[in-house]
């Protein structure tokens, strides 16, 4: 597949879940915020990663995962709707604590540790 047809089709699959999330499409109340930070698609295109930062306390942190992962088929149905794939890929969610470990390095910054 060509690379730049694959990087445009993970930026909409981002933009698409992102939107999906943000709308509340999905009446799941175990979702919480949520951001989705990129998507990996295979080169043909069968499956994509979606990496996603949870936030906020640790109680709901397992409850928006199980959440997601639950709702990963009708994410699946919804995206395929809007971007009009003759296939689309199968979503695999996978957790990006980036943006916490940055979080929690510019806490310890500013304490002066």
């Amino acid at each position: 597949m060509n690379p730049v047809r694959q990087k445009r089709l993970e930026s909409s699959l981002v933009r698409e879940l992102s939107e999906l999330i943000i709308k509340r499409r999905i009446k799941d109340e175990r979702i919480g915020f949520v951001s989705v930070t990129r998507v990996s698609l295979a080169p043909d295109l069968s499956e994509a990663t979606v990496f996603v930062s949870l936030f906020g306390p640790e109680e709901e942190y397992a409850d928006t995962w199980r959440g997601l992962l639950a709702a990963a088929r009708f994410f699946q149905s919804e995206v395929g709707k809007s971007l009009r794939m003759r296939q689309t890929p199968r979503l695999h969610f996978e957790k990006d604590d980036s943006i916490r470990e940055g979080d929690a390095i510019l806490d310890k910054i500013e304490k002066g540790q």
